[in-house]
């Protein structure tokens, strides 16, 4: 009898524990919903891609969270570059808001302006203006870095209406920032390290080879980390930017014009301007003037980061900007 009984118990058991398996596993998704939810984390939603077809340009979104409000922009750095490498530190500010990644006119998978001329900074922040409309969105809150600060202070100044806070991280202040960073980087890197960078680039100073991106942020060293991230780490966040040379050196034209403490006095959003305190692209110092030049900045350094604090130093640049984001 002993023998006529194991194949019953082997039948029958698994039938009548798979469903009490199947209710375990809904209690414990339940279970964690709810822990996720007591502390205020959530995870960002699936990201919505979309062209936008403006006044002579068509803008590339990525967007998360796209019914919620309050509606983030963020903006990538370049000029030449395009929002991806953002990705991995940013989405997280997608949890609770409408989160819209943007490529600036010329950049990434948006389109180039007609002609030459289109390449400036005041036409890439009247485009915001647009996508804001065309969008229905309220006013906007704005992450902006490196390049893509300078179009967030056009931005404000021009379309203060359209504004509600402004967060700019390692912003290009001025044109005379880019013309100390040759000088910079040959003092930080090394006669070797920077005829290594200068091996990447044209004369113009854009890349030769866009497959080369990767290597030019592991070769800038400590001018933009301070302490690198493996090789690994940094082809992870490089390998699918979409670099454009033509973009780069149109827009450098304009760059080489822009002061952002001359439009300064029309930003009437509240400010924050981040430093990583090792950046040696464009100056902590530099930064807080910039940050004093407007009418409600504020300023924060950040240490152990560099022209990236969002990748080195990630948790204290999110507490931060929640907490000036915070109604």
């Amino acid at each position: 009898m002993g023998h006529s009984r194991a194949p019953l118990r082997k039948r029958v058991l698994p039938a009548v524990m798979l469903p009490l398996r199947r209710r375990l596993f809904v209690i414990a998704l339940a279970l964690a919903a709810a822990c996720r939810a007591s502390s205020g984390e959530r995870a960002a939603d699936p990201a919505t891609e979309r062209v936008w077809r403006l006044e002579g340009v068509m803008l590339h979104t990525v967007a998360l969270g796209a019914r919620r409000r309050p509606v983030r922009y963020v903006l990538h750095g370049g000029p030449g570059l395009d929002h991806t490498y953002l990705r991995t530190a940013m989405d997280r500010f997608g949890r609770d808001a409408a989160l819209v990644y943007v490529d600036l006119r010329g950049h990434g998978r948006s389109s180039a302006p007609p002609d030459a001329d289109g390449y400036t900074i005041s036409a890439a922040a009247d485009d915001l203006a647009a996508l804001a409309a065309a969008r229905g969105d309220p006013p906007v809150d704005v992450i902006a870095h490196d390049f893509g600060a300078a179009v967030a202070v056009a931005f404000a100044a021009r379309h203060a209406a359209l504004v509600r806070r402004v967060v700019l991280v390692s912003p290009l202040r001025d044109a005379a920032q880019v013309r100390a960073v040759a000088g910079r980087s040959r003092d930080a890197l090394g006669e070797a390290g920077w005829n290594r960078v200068l091996a990447l680039t044209t004369a113009q100073g854009t890349l030769r080879d866009a497959r080369s991106l990767p290597r030019l942020f592991q070769r800038l060293g400590p001018m933009w980390w301070h302490a690198q991230p493996s090789d690994a780490a940094i082809d992870a966040m490089a390998r699918r930017v979409v670099y454009r040379a033509d973009t780069d050196a149109n827009f450098l034209q304009d760059v080489l014009r822009w002061d952002a403490r001359l439009a300064a006095p029309e930003v009437r959003a509240p400010v924050l301007v981040v430093a990583g305190a090792s950046d040696r692209t464009f100056l902590p110092s530099e930064s807080r003037e910039l940050a004093e030049a407007l009418p409600h900045g504020s300023f924060l350094s950040i240490d152990g980061a560099g022209h990236l604090p969002f990748v080195e130093r990630g948790d204290a640049f999110a507490v931060a900007v929640e907490r000036f984001f915070a109604p």
